[in-house]
């Protein structure tokens, strides 16, 4: 495709604009860097030779993370030795990329060996801490003092990239609370999540608009609803880091708008251990529920009694499971792990193996109440909703890493079993011909099996020549087994009910959905050489994503024979009405979706062929200046065939996306001073609409139903930003960001009618911008004989504008022709944090409190003459607590959501009037937790 004028002209203005501020920038960095410290310090690096190749870093004393003067650093594999300055600072000129090991020594400590990958980046940057001899600091706390140099070195990492990455590590996360991937996401700016939603949004662009890679691979999702995989599967005993590119290059994936999230997953970073863990919690709206019920068939374990249907003949009812649940008592939260690693030495190569496992059981009770209106703010709908939701989930991971020379060869597979229970009761007021109450109980269990294994390779063919090869292949099984649904009115508030005369209203559901996927990359990396040694590369490569889904729904609708009016039925026992004995009395019969004896499952098959290839460029003008120039082609095909509850595609025709895109990129890096960088980012990326957004299938929700539009087409998206980073000392930050979105033919989900969801292109743009900020600071240092207490604090805001326009006159927006901001984007967001760590006699306790807010945001656009439904404002606040004990205990404590705020939608009425649709409250989790290690 042919790249147009318009775009050229962006580009070429955000060019100019950097050039401009580049003179601005550099004086106002200096200007800022003598406000800051008092006296010019005389800093190492101006002595470097920037243009040269190497390793530089510094060394502390572990206890009080003071610097070392003149410690020894030597490297193993050429005999380089050198040794620190007075502020425990070292260089290490080498002459070629490589894997290297950095032996640290210094009279009266013990020797510290480092690992340090020396790549295409002109210096590595790394912190080595070492332990006095003569220490009493235990293990435990060795190995959290060792942790704290790795979020420091993710920020050095970030200052020295040529590209916008923001980075999480392992640290960072346990230091603030976080127990997985999408609770890391929402701790950085422009990031939240939807109260009702599993995905996070970034800049206000939802589920449809990110793509996530696990060690930079395609992870495909377990759910049939979301193009990515719940990120709360990935927990903190999985994850090394995460990476969140909000601005994109040539090698990463174009069918992103928002962020790519990567996910690399832990390495063994120790000879040899093993840990265990414990915890045990409540949350406050399920300990005092006075009806938590539990669905039949299931258990605490996630065993299930049923997995598929087992109907083979209308003529029995053969179902294993009960309508009815069960009530249970002290819905107690737990979680279980183990992790162990060990080095192996093969001749002069190593092996290292990292086996992890885990299981998490977490309960939630939500009360509260669902509404729904005409547009006159007439209510139709006032009931009590009481969720019972029990969610048990289990991990296990192998990672293997074999190194030789300057080359690796990895290997991690990864299993995750993740299933949710949920029973919905809701019972009140419903109009239909007249004023009637309306009895809604809903049984539903998702049992989502994901099977990843990954090849990942770096060779150095020559001094010039890298290659970064992978391989994926993953399986997703996600089954919805024996949905239990089922309406009852209760005529004119009289307590005398009747079932409805529509099999849909009483209906046991079955689905599975199986989805295989191969990814690939491989990549050529050619440096280029000069005399002045800068950075100048050329890369080459090819990705790949093959993906194939099969989907089946199976429905039995029932029906009663005779009088459809309870008359000495129990309305509470739907098995009296519905069950084995009923049927074989010939109370009633039921049928399958496509009538009697039709045992043929609603189905959808998709596949998506995505084939891409790159040339990227680096070329660093001088010390300060560097650019990365890229262009990506992309071969796309995508194609859904369908046989569903609503047509197929013999009669509709074909569902299909065929498009070549060529994708420029640019991504400049201006050096403003040692501590200071502008960075600017152009490029364009599509985003696919979903296999489910295009298959023309009927899935039923408790409130409404969903169907998809074989019509769609890809969005395309032009993306600029533009930023200012600051790291005035080790470990802090401050930042300021500005970014602009065009979207060409926007996707949203939009309703109908009847609460009947469906997907549109709503109009020929919309536009995303925004400014974020963030900053990291420690506050104050004190010194006692243990080590060094520190109190330290972060926060990132964020302001976004949105708009849409709204042109599909088959969507029937309630402002068609008019504009809106777009569904779930915020625009206010900020979170922060507060860090305190304590050093005492044996002992090191770290306490963090963090807030996240996001402001109103849309999560549904008005259509039909109703208004827009508008999602409030929430504020969170956790509180964590963790405290390493002598030499093998780990405690920590955990109270979360303390504020527990009410998650309100609210609609207004053609009179002003705000009418609450939703209304609920998540509860307070609290939690205690215990590790030991061996």
């Amino acid at each position: 495709m042919k790249i147009k004028l318009k775009t050229k002209i962006y580009m070429k203005v955000v060019v100019m604009v950097l050039i401009g501020l580049f003179h601005f920038g550099e004086t106002f960095a200096n200007v800022l860097d003598t406000a800051m410290h008092s006296q010019v310090k005389q800093d190492l690096n101006a002595s470097i030779n920037k243009n040269e190749l190497g390793i530089k870093g510094r060394v502390l004393d572990l206890e009080s993370m003071q610097p070392i003067a003149g410690a020894t650093i030597l490297v193993l594999e050429n005999g380089m030795r050198t040794s620190t300055n007075d502020k425990g600072e070292f260089i290490l000129q080498i002459s070629k990329i490589g894997e290297y090991t950095l032996e640290t020594s210094y009279i009266g400590y013990a020797k510290e060996a480092v690992h340090v990958v020396l790549d295409n980046d002109s210096w590595a940057n790394v912190n080595v801490a070492l332990i006095s001899e003569s220490s009493k600091l235990d293990e435990v706390v060795v190995t959290r003092r060792r942790a704290q140099l790795s979020e420091i070195s993710l920020l050095e990492e970030r200052k020295v990239s040529n590209l916008m990455v923001e980075k999480i590590g392992a640290q960072e996360l346990s230091r603030k609370g976080v127990s997985d991937a999408e609770g890391a996401l929402t701790k950085m700016s422009g990031v939240t999540k939807s109260a009702s939603g599993a995905n996070v949004f970034v800049r206000g662009l939802g589920d449809r608009y990110n793509n996530t890679t696990l060690n930079g691979l395609a992870l495909p999702s377990e759910d049939p609803l979301n193009k990515n995989i719940s990120l709360d599967f990935f927990d903190t005993g999985i994850i090394q880091s995460i990476g969140v590119n909000k601005t994109f290059n040539a090698s990463i994936t174009a069918d992103v708008a928002g962020a790519n999230i990567d996910i690399i997953s832990k390495e063994l970073t120790e000879d040899a251990f093993l840990e265990v863990g414990a915890s045990a919690g409540i949350n406050t709206e399920a300990i005092r529920a006075n009806n938590f019920r539990r669905i039949d068939g299931t258990n605490w374990l996630g065993t299930l009694k049923e997995t598929k249907s087992p109907i083979t003949s209308l003529t029995s009812y053969d179902f294993h499971n009960k309508w009815n649940s069960k009530e249970m008592e002290n819905p107690i939260n737990s979680s279980f792990s183990i992790m162990g690693g060990k080095k192996f030495m093969i001749g002069q190569n190593c092996l290292n193996v990292l086996l992890t496992a885990g299981m998490n059981s977490d309960y939630k009770y939500y009360d509260g109440v669902i509404r729904q209106t005409n547009t006159a703010g007439v209510i139709t709908l006032d009931q009590s909703s009481n969720r019972s939701i029990y969610n048990i989930s289990k991990t296990g991971m192998t990672n293997l890493k074999y190194t030789f020379g300057n080359n690796h060869l990895a290997f991690n597979s990864l299993y995750i079993n993740d299933q949710g229970q949920e029973y919905e009761r809701n019972f009140g007021f419903k109009a239909f011909d007249i004023a009637d109450n309306a009895y809604f109980r809903r049984s539903h269990v998702v049992d989502n099996h994901l099977f990843v294994n990954q090849l990942l390779s770096k060779l150095e063919v020559t001094e010039l020549i890298e290659l970064d090869l992978g391989l994926g292949y993953n399986v997703v099984k996600s089954n919805e087994p024996d949905r239990r649904t089922l309406e009852l009115i209760d005529i004119g508030q009289t307590g005398t009910y009747r079932l409805y005369d529509t099999q849909n209203f009483n209906e046991r559901y079955y689905s599975d959905i199986k989805e295989t996927g191969w990814s690939a990359k491989a990549i050529a990396s050619y440096k280029i050489e000069n005399d002045k040694n800068l950075d100048r590369k050329i890369e080459i490569g090819y990705n790949g994503n093959i993906v194939d889904r099969d989907f089946n729904a199976m429905i039995f609708g029932h029906k009663k024979n005779g009088s459809l009016v309870l008359n000495t039925e129990d309305e509470e026992d739907i098995d009296g009405i519905y069950g084995y004995d009923a049927f074989q009395n010939g109370n009633f019969e039921f049928s399958t979706g496509r009538g009697s004896d039709d045992f043929r499952p609603y189905w959808y098959s998709g596949k998506k062929r995505v084939h891409s290839g790159l040339v990227s460029g680096t070329y660093q003008f001088t010390e300060k200046f560097t650019s990365v120039l890229g262009v990506r082609f992309d071969n796309v095909f995508q194609d859904i065939v369908y046989s569903t509850n609503l047509s197929s595609t013999e009669l509709d025709g074909l569902s299909q996306i065929k498009k070549n895109y060529i994708l420029p990129s640019l991504n400049l890096k201006y050096a403003l001073s040692e501590n200071s960088n502008l960075r600017a980012s152009a490029s364009m990326s599509y985003t696919l609409p979903q296999f489910l957004e295009t298959a023309y299938f009927r899935n039923t929700f408790s409130t409404y139903s969903t169907i998809g539009n074989k019509d769609l087409v890809p969005v395309e998206n032009t993306n600029f930003d533009l930023k200012w980073e600051m790291f005035p000392s080790s470990g802090e930050l401050i930042s300021v960001g500005a970014f602009y979105k065009n979207l060409k033919n926007p996707i949203a989900r939009s309703e109908t009618g009847n609460n009947v969801m469906t997907y549109f292109n709503v109009g020929s743009s919309a536009t995303v911008a925004g400014v974020e900020v963030e900053l990291k600071k420690n506050l104050f240092k004190t010194t006692n004989e243990h080590g060094v207490n520190v109190l330290a604090a972060g926060a990132n805001v964020s302001y976004l504008y949105t708009k849409q326009d709204l042109e599909n006159p088959n969507a029937v927006f309630t402002k068609f022709n008019g504009t809106s901001a777009l569904q779930g984007a915020s625009p206010w967001l900020v979170n922060a944090d507060v860090n305190y760590v304590f050093n005492g006699k044996e002992f090191v306790w770290t306490s963090s409190i963090v807030l996240n807010y996001f402001s109103d945001r849309i999560f549904a656009i008005g259509t039909q003459g109703f208004k827009d439904v508008i999602e409030k404002s929430v504020s969170t606040l956790d509180f964590i607590s963790n405290v390493a004990i002598n030499k093998k205990w780990g405690v920590n404590v955990k109270a979360r959501n303390i504020i527990n705020p009410s998650f309100e939608l609210i609609r207004d009425t053609d009179a002003g009037q705000g009418i609450t649709l939703q209304s609920f409250r998540r509860g307070v989790d609290l939690s205690a937790g215990v590790s030991y290690k061996f």
